[in-house]
């Protein structure tokens, strides 16, 4: 693609979020409302921020159809709602505020429990680290786990950040009627569910009864535990949809779910009552691109629901299978404009979104070569990855911008290893 300005920037995304996010996130849509009239839930709960896209979806569904549920839009996270929970669920504390990630460093590790720089410091001299911004390998991420969990400095700023967070947090959801039913019903992007068991641990040590549903694209992991509630997947779970997986990547789609508005790390007091926090506004010209990539996909909707054809429906196989095949073509064989658009994309897997990875991009081709699957199986067994080595958030994308001869060859390791991982995973 040549250089392009923002406004055509922003017409090539409008138009591909028209003919590839629209239909699938519409089916996706159609596929929870269908499922929240069978369940017989009058209200659900879009998640922030990945809820966005969806959340507008379905309100014009609804209006088009008559349809009777009241979708209410949660700002919540990871973050904002692990911090508040960190003191009440004990040792599973520091199983999340330890988990590794694409660059994980010793600041990324006490920014999680938003302990302050200053403390940050003093911290770090306790446990003798230098670098706070150094990356770390898995050896050196249970080394420092060692240490921060017997350090008092930071048990204790983890408790009382934890517990200060604890009250608006509570009064926010009570704020928007996750107290008034016997049911709370979800909807979010998936992969792990966690944020599923966040909030059930929140809202049960708040004295909360009903049972929490949770909608999801799909699922890698199963659910902890029966009393997190149940988890109903679109496209895949964690024991079903082997191939669908292996073509997808999720670092993709929530690029594709972009919201228009910050992340929110927290809740505070406004006026008496419980409010988000949000993180610092998005950059202009990336709004800008979301703001597109929102409009293209609602353009779809709308002219779906213009052919006054009945959107909801008990059989969704031809739907799901109209999915993969948009979604394979999408993220596993790009054109290299595509790629090079979501190139303009950045990703960060941390809750405190710490750092910004490129998606895609030209400048990622050399570390294709670590992505044979040979040299990814010698890695594996004698454990020789560097930390500070880069990661690929979504590999086919980069794939597009190397040689047209090499790309096959290419496609064909990371298929193969996606396909290994998967099986493993399942068995």
């Amino acid at each position: 693609m040549n250089k392009l300005n923002l406004s055509e920037m922003s017409d090539f995304i409008n138009d591909y979020s028209y003919r590839i996010i629209g239909p699938v996130m519409y089916k996706y849509t159609q596929w929870i409302l269908s499922e929240a009239v069978k369940h017989g839930f009058k209200k659900l709960y879009f998640l922030a921020r990945d809820g966005y896209l969806l959340f507008e979806m379905a309100k014009k569904i609804c209006a088009s159809e008559n349809i009777k549920i009241d979708c209410k839009y949660l700002y919540c996270s990871r973050q904002s709602l692990r911090m508040p929970s960190y003191h009440l669920i004990g040792d599973e504390a520091y199983d999340l505020l330890f988990l590794g990630g694409y660059y994980i460093t010793p600041k990324t590790l006490l920014d999680r429990p938003m302990i302050s720089k200053e403390l940050q410091e003093d911290i770090l001299n306790e446990i003798g680290v230098n670098d706070k911004n150094a990356p770390l390998t898995e050896k050196e991420l249970w080394e420092i786990r060692k240490k921060l969990s017997e350090n008092n400095s930071y048990k204790n700023a983890v408790y009382t950040n934890s517990h200060n967070a604890y009250a608006p947090a509570i009064d926010y959801l009570k704020s928007m009627g996750l107290f008034d039913d016997d049911y709370i019903a979800i909807v979010d992007s998936g992969w792990s569910g966690s944020m599923q068991r966040s909030l059930r641990q929140l809202v049960s040590s708040a004295g909360y009864c009903g049972k929490i549903t949770g909608f999801y694209f799909g699922l890698y992991n199963t659910p902890k535990e029966d009393q997190d509630g149940e988890y109903l997947t679109f496209y895949f779970d964690s024991k079903h949809g082997l191939r669908k997986k292996v073509y997808f990547n999720n670092n993709l789609f929530e690029c594709m779910l972009s919201a228009n508005h910050p992340m929110t790390i927290g809740y505070t007091y406004t006026d008496s009552s419980a409010s988000p926090i949000f993180a610092p506004e998005t950059a202009p010209a990336m709004l800008s691109l979301i703001e597109s990539q929102i409009n293209g996909a609602l353009r779809y909707v709308d002219c779906e629901l213009e052919k006054q054809q009945t959107t909801l429906t008990n059989d969704y196989t031809q739907l799901v299978k109209e999915c993969y095949k948009i979604l394979k073509r999408a993220m596993t064989r790009p054109t290299k404009d595509e790629a090079d658009i979501y190139s303009a994309f950045t990703f960060c897997d941390d809750v405190t979104e710490g750092y910004q990875i490129s998606l895609s991009g030209k400048e990622l081709v050399s570390c294709l070569k670590s992505y044979v699957i040979i040299t990814r199986f010698f890695k594996k067994i004698f454990k020789t990855k560097r930390a500070d080595e880069a990661q690929l958030l979504w590999v086919y994308g980069v794939i597009s911008h190397a040689s047209k001869i090499l790309q096959p060859w290419y496609r064909l390791n990371v298929c193969l290893w996606d396909f290994f991982k998967a099986l493993l995973k399942k068995s």
